[in-house]
């Protein structure tokens, strides 16, 4: 078997443990009558090799993931699958609207915003309740943030 079909396997097995076999066959059906080698390609690299790599939990890639998409804009599809699989890897509806706020300082105002609006897009579909807005307490000019 060759190193490439390897990788390929691995990768279909990946996407399946994390987004299913449902979503898996259906992304693949998508480029299949348009660009099937992009879709062996993601199997391959994204999920064969970048998403079995030691080092980061499934959560902690998919915050990333989320927080790159949001930075990058344009990608509001791919965002919202990967809020959802944020979601079902235990990545909780407040720490994914932290992370999308923080980036704000790095890819600016338009892409939080665009990210957030997706953010509760997706809450809503799956009935998740909106996290509660971050209290901010001003005291004497001093500010304390509170979780």
């Amino acid at each position: 078997m060759a190193k490439d079909d390897d990788r390929y396997r691995r990768g279909l097995h990946r996407m399946e443990e994390i987004g299913g076999a449902r979503v898996t066959a259906d992304f693949l059906a998508a480029l299949s009558g348009t660009a099937p080698d992009l879709g062996r390609y993601v199997a391959e690299f994204i999920y064969g090799d970048l998403y079995c790599r030691p080092g980061l939990a499934l959560p902690e890639r998919q915050l990333v993931t989320v927080a790159t998409l949001a930075a990058l804009g344009g990608c509001e599809r791919q965002l919202a699958l990967h809020i959802g699989v944020a979601l079902d890897a235990g990545v909780t509806p407040a720490t994914l609207v932290e992370a999308l706020i923080h980036q704000c300082a790095y890819a600016g105002f338009p892409r939080a915003l665009n990210a957030v609006a997706v953010a509760r897009e997706v809450f809503t579909e799956r009935g998740v309740p909106l996290p509660p807005q971050a209290r901010e307490t001003v005291r004497g000019g001093d500010r304390e943030w509170h979780e």
